[in-house]
């Protein structure tokens, strides 16, 4: 019923809207040649009132109690009136019951907005009423010229956070979150914005905008104004806080050109989807502050609205830019991350490889620190500047294009000529091939080979001063590429061959010398025909050892061919492996892609997810070299988190079989406790955790481990021996977390020692205020003891705020009851069954 009564009720607002449905329907009734509308504060009629000699009806528009306005009616007959007077007060309910019915059918019952096909309605036909005045500018249907719908803004404001709203207080609460949210965006509006309810939790605001930055401005404002609302949560007692974002697009401006033939309906839908887009651009900032960081125009999403999704095996990430905001191969960007004290911060260049139609896969080109690897939530910046002014034209075009510009301003044929011969010049200059031509040549020249060697140069600045104008100026850059390849040219010389990349003469015929090719803008690549990666070490060494010594810290990756089962193209894919493991060798850093270099780019994987794919790679690496322990240890933690623990203790068993030194001993020894612990074999598991103790005394988790069979046997004071050990090592590591003092409190409960435990939980809450597993174990014992339900409600607050699960929502509704609140301890059980 409160849904209802709030879609038809009627504002004065509405009654303006609406005039000419009112009017039309009265026309029904008695006959009026015109009308005015008025809104008296005082002294309004309270019955009809007929004038007979001026020909006018006052007709009074009442809803229930309220007077919404008064009608004036001109030009009406007296005698035809005269006998509808007393049945006009029900014709005019009748026909405001009808206005508010038509009200219903165009308003969302929720939040009292319009619904989406109302805002898409209103812009085909102010549209149309557009298109119709500029055919035929002195046709009468047309009405006044509509000249300032001529650009229309639709700004689209989001609830980025509406699941999770839903979760911690329910539909109805998050119901009412919305109907808050709604009214304070349509406080301040414009009266020509129209307001709309666009999706589940979003809001869509169409006008006759001036340019993007009206557009700006009212999002600014709307999003202002939302984010002050605030409603508590009534189970945690704590405001809960919408994150908001918001998204425009301008029509026609950001429509493209053939779209403009479509009809206007589906018009109005696509540029509804490109403001949807730049929604979503803007709600990966949505944890930021400023408003401003959560506005993103439609226009700018690929010059400045990309961002990292996810790092990838191999050197490669994930981005949020598709073919919707007009992305494309070859694409360059720089991706930029956030410094301690906020600043941003250049990392590094990338390339697109493949596009999709919301995402797309792209390759680090070069990194300006190795330690500033691609994260999640890195920015993009567009580096192709001729792609940003139109991304349908390719390079070739835009360039013929502005040849012919030049030439028709008189600019001179050479410069003309010029750029327009820009587009064929050769990749290859100076015997140094562009990172696309090095790659086509490579695909040629490697087909022709049975063994190879493919390397990867990457330079970084060997001092702070170096360092700064690495970041800051492209030519510091280009500098030391180019001293690193004079540097490289000398070495090959010295070792008895051309440095310089020669195309083949003749079909078939083999090049004299390696390929030397840009991999980045601090990177080179090089191709070495009949050479073996060992052959080679040598004298990368020297190249990395003479380019230390005039300042740069150098780092080579080499990757040969035949290796393992690996496919001529896949050799790049090989040289980054081996590259990695170089980074991470001491002075000269040189490294080959063999054993090591596997087993580190699948501990990579395995950190990023990919649990089958460091399987496959872990599984090589013990192609290439049996003896690697490191390899068996990292597969037997793969099966186990596979759920293969027969398979993960057979490869542990195996590792340290192969000979594994102290610290890697310590890793297995532990890993093979952990896995007899979970098939039940206690004495195995406890014989394992004993020998990692005897290699490393101090491992915290080991002590802990071995309190758990004990106490899991009946042995509490054997437990509570371990326990302290283990909290004794927590002493000596400031910072560490509280887990023995927890293990300790739960004996102590078991040993009926209540004050102990509570100190115990006291302990670990100072030297972690956020420990929620202390806090719900102190709340069950201030429970159990039927001590005080008021702390234990309080500090199962604390918790369910930290960690949303069963066992804590389960607390929290034992603490409720005991306090009497039995319909907020319904909630928590709820929440408990749901979490």
């Amino acid at each position: 019923m409160q849904k209802n009564r709030l879609a038809l009720d009627l504002a004065r607002e509405d009654l303006m809207d609406m005039e000419g449905l009112l009017c039309e329907q009265l026309a029904s009734f008695l006959s009026f040649s015109a009308h005015a509308l008025y809104f008296p504060t005082s002294c309004a009629p309270e019955e009809p009132q007929l004038l007979p000699r001026e020909r006018r009806l006052l007709l009074p528009l009442r809803r229930g109690e309220r007077l919404l306005g008064v009608l004036m009616l001109h030009g009406v007959r007296a005698r035809e009136a005269r006998s509808l007077v007393p049945f006009l007060p029900a014709i005019a309910n009748l026909c405001l019951d009808n206005l508010a019915r038509d009200k219903a059918t165009r308003t969302d019952p929720d939040t009292g907005l319009a619904t989406e096909q109302t805002l898409l309605a209103r812009m085909e036909s102010a549209a149309e009423r557009l298109r119709a005045h500029l055919e035929d500018p002195g046709t009468e249907d047309s009405g006044p010229a509509p000249l300032h719908w001529l650009c229309m803004g639709l700004v689209l404001l989001r609830v980025t956070n509406g699941k999770a709203l839903v979760g911690k207080g329910g539909h109805g609460f998050a119901e009412r979150y919305l109907q808050s949210l709604a009214a304070a965006c349509r406080e301040a509006l414009p009266s020509d914005v129209l307001a709309a309810r666009a999706g589940r939790w979003e809001i869509a605001l169409l006008f006759p905008a001036g340019g993007r930055g009206a557009c700006h401005k009212l999002a600014r404002a709307a999003l202002t104004r939302m984010e002050a609302v605030r409603l508590p949560d009534a189970l945690l007692k704590t405001p809960v806080q919408a994150r908001l974002c918001a998204g425009h697009a301008l029509y026609p401006q950001d429509m493209l050109g053939v779209e403009m033939r479509l009809n206007m309906r589906e018009q109005a839908r696509r540029c509804m989807d490109r403001a949807r887009l730049a929604a979503d651009v803007a709600g990966q900032e949505a944890g930021q502050s400023a408003p401003e960081s959560r506005i993103m125009p439609f226009a700018r999403i690929l010059q400045e609205g990309g961002m990292v999704l996810e790092p990838l095996p191999l050197g490669r990430v994930r981005l949020s830019l598709g073919s919707q905001a007009k992305a494309g191969e070859s694409m360059r960007f720089s991706f930029w991350g956030r410094a301690e004290d906020g600043a941003p911060r250049y990392k590094g260049d990338l390339v697109l490889m493949e596009i999709r139609d919301t995402d797309s896969v792209a390759e680090v080109l070069h990194l300006v620190d190795v330690a500033w690897q691609p994260e999640p939530g890195d920015r993009l910046m567009l580096l192709d500047e001729t792609a940003a002014l139109n991304p349908d034209v390719d390079g070739g075009e835009f360039l013929e294009a502005e040849a012919r510009s030049l030439a028709g301003a008189g600019a001179e044929a050479e410069r003309a000529a010029a750029v327009a011969g820009a587009a064929s010049l050769p990749e290859c200059s100076g015997g140094l091939c562009g990172h696309g031509d090095f790659l086509r040549r490579f695909a040629i020249e490697a087909e022709k080979r049975a063994h190879f060697t493919l390397c990867l140069l990457r330079l970084a600045p060997g001092n702070p001063e170096m360092a700064a104008s690495f970041a800051e100026t492209a030519p510091a850059t280009a500098a030391a590429v180019d001293t690193a390849l004079e540097v490289w040219r000398a070495a090959v010389a010295e070792h008895g061959q051309s440095a310089e990349a020669k195309p083949e003469s003749r079909e078939g015929a083999k090049p004299a010398a390696p390929i030397a090719g840009r991999y980045g803008s601090n990177s080179l690549v090089f191709f070495h025909p009949d050479a073996e990666a060992k052959a080679l070490l040598p004298l990368f060494r020297e190249v990395c050892e003479k380019l230390r010594q005039l300042g740069f810290s150098a780092a080579a990756g080499l990757a040969g061919y035949p290796f393992l089962q690996y496919r001529r193209a896949e050799m790049p894919d090989c040289a980054l492996k081996a590259l990695e493991y170089a980074l991470l060798l001491p002075e000269p850093k040189v490294g080959e892609c063999n054993s090591l270099a596997l087993n580190i780019s699948a501990d990579r994987r395995y950190s990023l997810g990919d649990v089958f794919g460091a399987v496959e790679e872990y599984k090589l690496a013990l192609l290439a070299d049996e003896a690697n322990a490191m390899a068996w240890n990292s597969l037997g933690v793969c099966m186990a988190a596979l759920g293969r623990p027969q398979e993960a203790r057979r490869h542990f068993t195996e590792a340290l079989r192969r000979g594994a030194d102290a610290a890697l001993a310590e890793q297995i020894y532990y890993n093979l406790g952990t896995v007899c612990q979970g098939l039940g074999e206690r004495r195995a598991a406890a014989r394992y955790y004993r020998q990692c103790i005897k290699v490393s005394p101090q491992h915290l988790f080991a002590h802990i481990r071995l309190g758990q069979l004990c106490e899991q046997r009946g042995r509490r004071t054997e437990a509570r021996r371990f326990y302290e050990k283990a909290a004794t090592i927590e002493d000596a590591r400031p910072g560490s977390s509280s887990l023995a003092r927890r293990h300790l409190a739960r004996v102590a409960v078991r040993q009926r020692r209540g004050g102990e435990a509570r100190e115990l939980l006291h302990e670990a809450l100072v030297r972690n205020p956020e420990d929620a597993a202390a806090m719900l174990l102190l709340a069950n014992i201030y429970l159990d003891a039927n001590e005080d339900p008021a702390m234990a409600e309080i500090l199962a607050r604390k918790s369910a705020r930290l960690h949303d699960k069963p066992e804590v929502w389960q607390t929290l509704a034992r603490a409720l009851r005991a306090l009497g609140h039995e319909e907020d301890a319904r909630v928590a059980d709820a929440k408990a069954a749901r979490a």
